[in-house]
């Protein structure tokens, strides 16, 4: 149970970085979920790339607890 995928902190998606091109990763901390590129650094919103969502982003996120009242 504690070795699932669902519990990762991040994940390597195939979204493209809006600065630099490159495949984002996502992250989450004790509150948010949000995007990070590894190459430059950047941080985005995770609803900035929601249209764009992949299996891994989908998969992540099915293992994050939110609040939905």
């Amino acid at each position: 149970m504690w070795g699932s995928s669902r519990w990762a902190r991040s994940a390597q998606t195939t979204i493209p970085c809006k600065h630099c091109g490159n495949p984002l990763t996502v992250v989450r901390s004790c509150q948010v979920v949000y995007m990070q590129c590894e190459h430059c650094k950047k941080k985005g919103e995770l609803n900035d790339y929601i249209a764009q969502m992949d299996d891994a982003l989908e998969e992540f996120m099915e293992g994050v607890y939110c609040d939905r009242v």
